[in-house]
């Protein structure tokens, strides 16, 4: 059964698709609501459930439906409306990098119960999902459906199908399991040491065809004030990414953080590790949204942006820059904007 911190709430958009893919299979999910105490008309927007009458209505949808592949069905029907501004800020997004990184900056928003990161070295780059505690009998369900999710809205951004170079599940292969090159578009592997999904690192830079800076620059910052509105019951890694924002000049130190919030380090380590991360994952998570979104849009000079994010000078930036990406500042700003004129980089 899933561990869930009392009093967390996610957007409704995860209920809402689910009971439209209850409706597609010819059962209403009306009564389904009702025996969760979830309202009929729920539609997701702009409207938060709190997350044990979510895995309640799950759970129900999944033994009335008679279907083990539900996951699968309710990934394939996430599209970008159904995200908000979150999926707004995705879909304008320059590349493909830049939404990988937009989305993991504000996954918050979202309904996931995975932590997600993206990994890049080689000619292949994979998104990694780890269950943020422990899910139960309903892990399957839950990595299928924001495993098939994400697939679908690369398959969104891109334009085109079948641009995963591989996926891997933790699990054994399910019954269902001829399903996932359907919704994958490629052979997964089952019993891997993590849940996965692989692309080729060549994708990360080509533009996007619904690319609009300006859209997602504007779309960001209204992640930003969302994210800073979400109850601290968002779990503590939203607080701490919600208090690093809030300080982008100077990221608070690791002491400072634990005493703003009432905990020991000690205790701020162990919880962070039990959420699946680390005070400086989440920092450097912060950090380098806060320095890629400088660099994609706008022309700021990089002892500037800098100054901005919280680092004594750009080499120090250039230097965090190159373990975060494997490039420089300069290199990723002209990757990602092509025929801009910024002003000299001094060190790339």
């Amino acid at each position: 059964m899933p561990i869930i911190p009392r009093g967390l709430h996610h957007p409704a958009a995860g209920v809402a698709v689910l009971a439209g893919v209850l409706q597609d299979l010819d059962l209403d999910p009306l009564p389904l609501l009702a025996r969760c105490g979830l309202p009929p008309e729920i539609t997701g927007a702009g409207q938060a459930v709190p997350v044990e009458r979510e895995i309640a209505f799950i759970r129900l949808a999944l033994e009335s439906s008679g279907r083990p592949d539900l996951g699968l069905l309710a990934g394939r029907g996430h599209r970008f409306p159904v995200f908000g501004f979150w999926g707004l800020a995705l879909a304008a997004s320059p590349t493909l990098a830049s939404a990988i990184r937009l989305g993991l900056q504000y996954v918050d928003l979202t309904h996931t119960f995975l932590r997600w990161r993206f990994e890049r070295g080689g000619p292949e780059a994979a998104l990694v999902m780890q269950a943020g505690a422990p899910l139960g009998e309903l892990e399957t369900f839950l990595v299928e459906r924001d495993a098939a999710a994400a697939a679908t809205l690369l398959e969104d951004l891109t334009g085109r199908r079948g641009g995963l170079a591989g996926a891997e599940f933790a699990y054994s292969a399910p019954a269902w399991a001829a399903r996932y090159d359907t919704v994958f578009g490629c052979r997964p592997t089952f019993g891997a040491g993590r849940h996965a999904l692989r692309l080729s690192a060549a994708l990360l830079e080509q533009p996007l065809p619904g690319g609009d800076p300006v859209m997602a620059a504007a779309a960001e910052a209204q992640c930003h004030r969302l994210l800073d509105g979400l109850s601290p019951a968002g779990g503590l890694s939203t607080r701490l990414r919600r208090h690093l924002l809030d300080h982008p000049g100077r990221l608070p130190s690791q002491d400072e953080t634990a005493r703003h919030i009432g905990l020991s380090r000690r205790s701020l380590r162990r919880k962070l590790a039990e959420e699946g991360t680390s005070f400086r994952a989440l920092a450097d998570e912060v950090r380098f949204g806060l320095v890629a979104g400088y660099l994609e849009n706008t022309g700021l000079a990089l002892d500037e942006i800098a100054a901005r994010t919280g680092f004594s000078d750009a080499a120090n930036l250039s230097h965090a820059f190159r373990r975060w990406t494997g490039t420089t500042p300069g290199t990723w700003r002209a990757a990602r904007r092509p025929g801009h004129e910024s002003q000299p980089d001094a060190h790339k």
